[in-house]
This record gives structure tokens, C-alpha cells and sequence, in this order.
């Protein structure tokens, strides 16, 4: 008689992390809670928790189907083979998980930490700064950048109709991001760099429709973080700007410094917020004073600076132009850059050779 190897479910506990497979971004968690299996499933790109259905297990697997606040259901089989789990996705993928332990062999779990990332820049160095650290917190970044276009609307749709004028594809799940941090039991933690027009725009924007919610904030503006020169000695960097701007290595150094805002910091950001909602200005820069609104043409005159007599690609003469212009403050990106270079050949204060949306193959000059 043949004998059968039976897996005890116990075998399946553990909180399991992709191994070598670099599209494999879905962490899964798996307990026993009063003797029934508990599931877990979180994107590893955005911190969600899926909401777990159909769960099964017996007969050495375990099966699942994950429902995703985007509206995909992903359906999960799992096996272990050698001390890795092999994990079948909607019978069309399979990938190889492994157990993810402390160096004492423990059983490593989810933190119950959400990292709120100011854009998917610095969401993308959060999450190798976590890695590195032997953290398991989790990142969320925010999809938008408030420091331009339309801010008059609750509606997350508003504020995707306005880019998809801009570009020709764009699909981007606003309404997501704000139903995770408003729904999460998480505890928060939001990053920012005021010094930056988009993360500050990302942080007034936050705390207004965070409410009395309680969360922790880590503020880098102006922090200045120690190096190490090419003779060894130990320096200051410049003052920081933007979390975007910092190196993995950097907002390592910074876990664990949040800190609460006082009542009076949230219901200013809040006030300052409305404030901008109600002029509604095609810009958002940062000044002295704060984050104030700007008018479309703001950035026109230092466009026309860096433009000569002589064609210059498109992309040169943004690239000057942000360059020249980002200190103390990180005003504007290139896409809202090259918004205005179209506008200024419309209007006949550059000249164009070929189409002035492609950046890299437009020519502009100066009219004579």
C-alpha cells in the first residue's frame, strides 16, 4: 500500500514573501486562529489587504480567491514542496514563496505600519529602505501631484479626466488611494518634504481628509543627514527638500522619528488646504509663507530664460529651466513644463520645429 505524506496545515503558517520571482509582488500571511486558517494577502506595491473569499484548505493545499479594491479577483492555490511555497495564480502563474523569519528563526509578521510615500518616487526608496532595514511594514504612494491642475472637487474622477486631457492614456486608480487610508486600521505614517510644491500640496490635501484620524507624520524638510566624504571624513548634506530627493539609506535613519501633529498643525494645513481649494489656481508653488496659488503663466518668463536664438531640443530647455530653478524650493515637474512650452509656441512667443509634445525631438528657439 502506497502511503500518502500528509502536509499538517501547521506547515502553512507563516508570513511568506516572494522568493527570486521579481514580478511576484503579493505578500501572504497565513495563521491559525482558534483552529481555522486565517489568509492574508497584501500588494506589495500599495500595502492593500485584499478582501480573502472562498477559502479552503485540506488535502495538503490551501485555495483562495483575493478581491482587490480595483475589482480583480486573483484566485491563489497553494502547495509546499522543500520548504517553499508554491503558489499557483489564477491557474495561469505559479511562483515560489518563502517563509520570511527573524535571524533567531522566528516567524516574521506584517507590522501593521503603512508608510503614506508623497509620490511613487519616494514610495518606490521607502520600500528598499523597509527591505533593507529587515522591516515588514507596508508603502502606499499617492498617485497625483496637487500642485497642479483643477483642486475644487472631492471627486477623485475630476482630477483623472484632467490628466487624460494632458495625456493621450491615462489610468490612474485616484479613488483607490483614498479609500485604503480612509478604510485601513493601519497605523499611518506620512511622509513629506515641504519644500516641494507636490509633496506639499500631497500633505495639506492628507490631513484635511484624514479629519481627527490619528496618524504620525516624519517631516524632512531641511534635514540634513550625515556623509561620508571621499577622505573619510563625516559631512552635513544640504538641506532636504523633498523625500523624493532622499536615498534609500537615508529614510532608514528616519524610522522610527514620527511624530504626531498637534491639533493646531492639522487644523492649519486643513484651513491653508480649503484656502487653495476655493482660488483654485492652475499652479501651486511653495513660498516662504507656506504653499500659495500661482498663476498659469508663472513659469513662462524662466522657460523663455533658458531658450536662445538657436533651436534647442525641448527637453534641454526644461531640463535647464528646472535645474536653474530648484532651490530653496522643487516647483514643478517636466510633464507641466512642457504644458507650457506648447502653450508659449501657440502663442507665438517660441518657434517649433516638429511637434512640441515630443520633448526629446522638438526643437523650439526664439522667435527673431
Amino acid at each position: 500500500m502506497e502511503r500518502i505524506k500528509v502536509v499538517p496545515m501547521e506547515d502553512f503558517v507563516g508570513r511568506w514573501i516572494a522568493g527570486n520571482d521579481q514580478h511576484a509582488t503579493t505578500t501572504i500571511e497565513i495563521k491559525i486562529v482558534d483552529g481555522h486558517l486565517v489568509v492574508c494577502a497584501i500588494d506589495g506595491s500599495s500595502g492593500e489587504l485584499a478582501e480573502i473569499q472562498r477559502l479552503t484548505y485540506g488535502n495538503e493545499e490551501v485555495r483562495f480567491a483575493a478581491q482587490w479594491s480595483s475589482g480583480k479577483t486573483s484566485t491563489y492555490r497553494i502547495l509546499l514542496s522543500d520548504g517553499r511555497l508554491v503558489v499557483h495564480v489564477t491557474l495561469s502563474r505559479t511562483d515560489y514563496f518563502k517563509r520570511d523569519l527573524n535571524p533567531d528563526g522566528t516567524y516574521r509578521w506584517r507590522s501593521g505600519i503603512l508608510h503614506v510615500a508623497p509620490g511613487h518616487s519616494a514610495g518606490g526608496s521607502l520600500r528598499h529602505a523597509i527591505r533593507s532595514s529587515g522591516r515588514t511594514d507596508d508603502v502606499i504612494s499617492f498617485p497625483d501631484n496637487l500642485s497642479c491642475g483643477p483642486i475644487d472637487s472631492q471627486e477623485p474622477s475630476a482630477r483623472a479626466r484632467w490628466w487624460a486631457s494632458i495625456y493621450d492614456e491615462y489610468d490612474v486608480d485616484f479613488d483607490g488611494f483614498w479609500k485604503q487610508i480612509m478604510s485601513t486600521s493601519d497605523r499611518l505614517v506620512v511622509w513629506v518634504g515641504r519644500h516641494s510644491a507636490q509633496e506639499h500640496a500631497f500633505f495639506l490635501a492628507l490631513v484635511d481628509r484624514l479629519g481627527d484620524r490619528p496618524y504620525d507624520i516624519i517631516d524632512v524638510t531641511g534635514l540634513q543627514m550625515p556623509l561620508i566624504r571621499p577622505d573619510g571624513k563625516q559631512r552635513l548634506s544640504s538641506p532636504i527638500q523633498a523625500v523624493s530627493l532622499m536615498s534609500e539609506t537615508e529614510l532608514a535613519l528616519l524610522f522610527g522619528t514620527e511624530r504626531a501633529m498637534t491639533r493646531q498643525e492639522r487644523e492649519e494645513a486643513a484651513r491653508r488646504w480649503r484656502s487653495l481649494k476655493s482660488e483654485n489656481a492652475p499652479f501651486r508653488i511653495v513660498a516662504d509663507s507656506g504653499l500659495v496659488s500661482a498663476p498659469i503663466d508663472v513659469f513662462d518668463e524662466l522657460l523663455l530664460e533658458r531658450a536662445s536664438k538657436d533651436w534647442r531640443k525641448v527637453a534641454r530647455v526644461i531640463a535647464d529651466t528646472m535645474g536653474h530653478n530648484m532651490e530653496p524650493y522643487i516647483q514643478v515637474g517636466d510633464m507641466m513644463l512642457l504644458t507650457r512650452i506648447v502653450a508659449l509656441v501657440d502663442q507665438g512667443k517660441l518657434m517649433a520645429h516638429g511637434d512640441p509634445w515630443l520633448m526629446r525631438k522638438c526643437e523650439v528657439r526664439l522667435p527673431d
